[in-house]
């Protein structure tokens, strides 16, 4: 289960829609470390990046529930491409906050994707959706 820091992330979360492909991300990592995905921020007004679009890109979690954030933000980045035109660019990353904190930010854009290591990779999709 996806947990929530708190009513004032909730509401934030709640003002605007979030994009289907970091749904899946998020849905995809609850699957792969269950109860350990707590979103920390989403939605920001005002904010220039991907925080700020509508609907929401960005979403950060906590990582000090992870034994080794690095490994995680490895797994997220092994299984999703942020953009096949943009190579230089990542789903998550593990970095330090303005206020000193560190967590795993993640991110998508229109051409997030899933990458193929099977022959039905997807299929797990369908069945959440569904």
């Amino acid at each position: 289960m996806i947990g929530i820091k708190d009513q004032y992330v909730l509401r934030d979360l709640l003002s605007v829609p979030t994009e289907e492909t970091l749904l899946d991300i998020l849905f995809w990592l609850d699957l792969q470390v269950p109860g350990k995905v707590i979103i920390t921020s989403g939605p920001r007004k005002d904010d220039d990046g991907v925080h700020g679009t509508n609907p929401s890109r960005g979403i950060d979690i906590r990582s000090w529930v992870f034994r080794s954030p690095e490994q995680v933000v490895g797994m997220i980045n092994a299984e999703w491409e942020y953009d096949y035109e943009r190579f230089d660019k990542q789903i998550a990353k593990y970095h330090r906050t303005e206020t000193g904190a560190f967590h795993i930010h993640l991110q998508s854009h229109k051409n997030t994707r899933r990458r193929l290591h099977g022959s039905d990779t997807n299929a797990w999709l369908r069945q959440i959706r569904d």
